[in-house]
């Protein structure tokens, strides 16, 4: 727990790594996956503060090669998941492209430029798609000319100063290894995939909540940013109150917000309550570790109060 953006408990338990018998630690690194997101968009949204990019951009400004349908999303589409674009991961496990074949951020935005045909009308509907974020990515790299991992360490990490870094398949010695769920057995994931955007964020749950405490304080981009997380939120699905996505970011009815992640066998969530003072941040390395138990492998939490 913690109190204003201080730490005061923080746990850890379980194995970094099985075959070494490495143990999992409050400072162990995970992958956060798709909690990563919210880290895009708020690059995105502090480059349309500068001036270097509005939301209201087509993507096609950005990134060339797109089919037509490049010139009627807009940036602001690609932040909320209203595109319509379908995901990328699909395509790439259609054409047999497994998890442990390398791929590029040139790879998964051909394949993206392959896509002709959209799901939705720009700006019909939510429809979740890693591709969005792929595309974020580069739209932050041609805005701002320099590379998101740069942009995020110069923008974000740096200034709040936040033990994170953009770098997928990351291998270090304090770094979990993640691991898959096949026939009931643990097997450690040979992630190879390498695009930017949608995930591979590394970090621990305790950076994680003061990160999320930067939705209270505004220490990062101050009150604009704050109202720009939200401003846009759309409706995940038809319900009467239902969830908002917002920059990045799931808005819940009370007003609280979160994300979940889970990839190359990862998991990691956090939620910030409506007051801004309480954040959970949990993160482990197996795939299904908040479906069921039984696949925990190590579980490093902290709570923020």
């Amino acid at each position: 727990m913690a109190i204003d953006g201080q730490v005061v408990w923080s746990g850890a338990r379980g194995s970094a790594n099985i075959d070494q018998k490495t143990p999992l630690t409050t400072a162990t690194r995970f992958d956060i996956a798709s909690v990563s997101k919210q880290f895009t968009a708020t690059a995105i949204l502090l480059l349309s503060f500068d001036g270097a990019l509005s939301l209201r951009d087509p993507v096609s400004r950005y990134v060339p090669g797109l089919p037509a349908w490049g010139d009627h999303v807009s940036i602001d589409q690609l932040i909320h998941h209203t595109s319509g674009i379908p995901d990328y991961i699909q395509h790439f496990t259609a054409a047999g492209i497994s998890y442990d074949t390398p791929t590029t951020q040139q790879d998964a935005i051909r394949a993206i430029a392959g896509m002709t045909d959209l799901n939705a009308t720009p700006g019909e509907t939510f429809e979740y798609s890693n591709s969005n974020y792929v595309l974020l990515a580069d739209v932050a790299a041609a805005a701002s000319g320099t590379p998101l991992p740069d942009l995020l360490k110069q923008r974000v990490f740096d200034p709040l100063g936040l033990d994170m870094v953009l770098h997928p398949t990351l291998q270090a010695p304090d770094v979990a290894t993640g691991y898959w769920t096949v026939n009931g057995a643990l097997v450690p994931e040979a992630m190879r995939w390498t695009q930017l955007g949608d995930g591979s964020i590394y970090t621990t749950p305790s950076e994680l909540a003061r990160w999320a405490d930067n939705y209270r304080t505004g220490r990062l981009g101050g009150p604009t940013l704050l109202a720009a997380v939200t401003a846009s939120a759309v409706p995940k699905d038809t319900q009467p109150n239902p969830v908002r996505y917002g920059a990045g970011i799931d808005v819940f009815p009370d007003g609280a917000f979160g994300h979940l992640g889970g990839w190359a066998g990862y998991s990691s969530f956090m939620t910030t309550a409506i007051d801004r003072h309480t954040t959970v941040a949990a993160s482990c390395n197996s795939d299904n570790a908040f479906d069921s138990p039984t696949g925990l492998v190590g579980l490093q939490a902290i709570w923020y109060d």
